[in-house]
């Protein structure tokens, strides 16, 4: 696709997320919670110590990289997959 890109002009990027807090994340961690008979957030950090991540995200995190990406700044960028995942894939 970034080939593709350069031809027609088109900048081609992809952003992976890993667990971001959503309300599907949200009722995951919920369900998890009850399952374990645990509070939330002793679920949660339970859920970040298994995963091996730094934390959940928040969906300010990703649109964020997503408008530096589009941005006048982040142009040059092309046919890059940026990990923004908590460190659940660790490439270096």
């Amino acid at each position: 696709m970034a080939e593709l890109g350069i031809k027609d002009g088109v900048q081609v990027n992809l952003v992976n997320p890993g667990t971001i807090r959503t309300a599907r994340f949200q009722h995951r961690l919920n369900a998890m919670a009850k399952e374990q008979n645990l509070d939330p957030d002793v679920a949660e950090a339970a859920y970040v110590k298994e995963q091996r991540v730094t934390r959940i995200g928040e969906p300010e995190e990703i649109a964020s990289l997503v408008a530096f990406i589009v941005s006048k700044e982040g142009r040059f960028m092309h046919g890059s997959l940026v990990d923004m995942d908590g460190g659940a894939t660790k490439s270096i």
